[in-house]
């Protein structure tokens, strides 16, 4: 269980995903600097996404492209 959130923590970083991991921190910073609590909790959201490389989505799980393997 431990290899596997390293795993998602440490892999598979793609541009959405390190979009999402810029864009929640700026809305964290504006949101306390602007004390926006809605601010605050869209970013703190996009961060758990970003960190756990999970979207809204992808209810089932399924919304993964299959990475090409070497034959």
């Amino acid at each position: 269980m431990i290899n596997n959130i390293k795993a998602r923590l440490l892999y598979n970083w793609s541009l959405w995903r390190i979009i999402r991991l810029v864009l929640s921190v700026l809305f964290i910073i504006s949101g306390i600097i602007a004390i926006d609590y809605i601010l605050i909790l869209a970013g703190v959201f996009l961060l758990g996404q970003a960190v756990i490389n999970t979207c809204v989505t992808c209810v089932s799980g399924k919304c993964e492209i299959p990475q090409k393997t070497k034959s």
